[in-house]
């Protein structure tokens, strides 16, 4: 996900909530009974907000009268068929503030949705998940004895974070017919920091390599790679490796971060442009980079998303590195979250962005300058299999340092 930082609502608002409580009021003592309309307060806030924000024009009559058949809130939000746009309830909002600030309580996994299945596709290392031997391609089909089927992201989330120290009980499937395995594991929840992992390793025939993986961009990534890329100055490290597989996105601001201070030399060069609904175009300069050059390569995948492909796509288009891996995501759009009375918060789709290149990638993804060539997964019908993610996870990383390899060849016979 790409998120914005909140705005203020527009001033024509209480117009049209009044507008659509004189629509609606003379119709609430025969829907009452049906039980329609019991949101209507978040309906009020949230109708105005789709008219004058949502990135694609709405008809306002078309809005009231969605609302006026369905007499919910949700039904409002699944008719605009935006996967990305949907009211968080108090809590789903308060654990997105958790999350983007980048330190949270949890188990250490991250999830997606796969043919309508809660999929793991990655575990931290030295996290609860992974030392409870939990591993890619591994189903959640319950989480403290309740179905995940039908659940949102948000209501997963908020089932399996929780205070350090508390119990979170997992019921995980594993492989398919007569192999498949079902268990039932008690996991600990402790304080998990997910933004970013640093090492130095050795290399016998170039020295010194920084590797970076980013899993996530919260407020605290930017700050964090600052830290990491100075240490790598310190070290003098011959070149850097960034590893954006596996990451979803996150905050705007901590995109345009990352990629300018993997960026020297690019301070007012454009990294990202969003197009609004009214043609209204605003654009994302580099910042000031305070780090030296590097020998670069940028490693994704197809689970690369959102600020992932925004930096991807920047280091790409100024040329200031490789991108190796598979064709990225292919999310394009931007999403704003907007606080209601009440406590929750609208999460909906408000531009579309436009890479540093001036590219829409959305639904076509990010395409790597070199592509890992995949063995055939065996798995291909159903979940993939854990042995086959690590196959492919390890021939990119290969391959990935090989290319670095050459980068800083090059580097260093220029330099001479």
């Amino acid at each position: 996900m790409v998120i914005k930082i909140k705005r203020p609502v527009n001033r024509l608002f209480p117009l049209v909530l009044i507008l659509f409580l004189l629509t609606v009021s003379f119709g609430l003592g025969f829907a009452s009974v049906q039980g329609k309309f019991g949101d209507l307060v978040l309906a009020g806030q949230i109708i105005p907000l789709l008219k004058f924000k949502y990135y694609r024009p709405l008809r306002l009559s078309r809005l009231l009268l969605t609302y006026w058949q369905t007499g919910s809130v949700p039904a409002l939000l699944a008719s605009l068929n935006d996967p990305y746009t949907r009211y968080l309830t108090p809590e789903e909002y308060n654990q997105l503030l958790e999350e983007n600030k980048g330190v949270y309580g949890g188990v250490g996994l991250y999830l997606e949705y796969k043919e309508e299945q809660l999929v793991i596709y990655r575990v931290m290392k030295n996290s609860p998940a992974a030392r409870a031997g939990l591993a890619p391609g591994d189903r959640i089909i319950a989480i403290d004895r309740k179905s995940t089927a039908g659940m949102t992201r948000e209501s997963v989330a908020a089932a399996i974070l929780g205070p350090p120290g508390t119990i979170v009980f997992l019921t995980i499937q594993r492989g398919e017919g007569p192999l498949q395995t079902t268990r039932e594991i008690a996991l600990v929840r402790t304080l998990i920091d997910p933004s970013i992992e640093w090492e130095i390793r050795w290399d016998q025939d170039v020295g010194k390599i920084g590797w970076v993986t980013l899993t996530q961009f919260t407020e605290e990534t930017g700050a964090d790679l600052g830290r990491a890329l100075q240490l790598f100055a310190e070290e003098k490290v011959a070149g850097v490796i960034l590893d954006l597989r596996y990451n979803p996105g996150g905050l705007l601001v901590s995109a345009l971060e990352v990629a300018s201070r993997l960026l020297p030399g690019a301070k007012g060069h454009p990294l990202v442009s969003l197009e609004y609904r009214n043609r209204k175009t605003e654009t994302f300069p580099a910042w000031a980079n305070p780090h030296p050059t590097f020998p670069l390569v940028v490693l994704v995948n197809e689970w690369s998303a959102s600020s992932a492909e925004i930096v991807a796509a920047a280091v790409k288009d100024l040329k200031a590195g490789v991108l190796v891996g598979n064709t990225t995501f292919g999310k394009g759009l931007v999403q704003d979250v907007i606080p209601l009375r009440g406590g929750g918060a609208l999460y909906f789709t408000v531009a579309r962005y436009l890479t540093a290149g001036g590219y829409s990638i959305h639904q076509t993804g990010v395409e790597p300058d070199v592509r890992v060539t995949l063995p055939a997964n065996p798995a291909a019908l159903g979940p993939p299999d854990p042995a086959f993610l690590q196959q492919v996870d390890r021939r990119q990383a290969e391959t990935a340092l090989q290319v670095l390899k050459e980068l800083i060849r090059a580097h260093r016979k220029a330099a001479a």
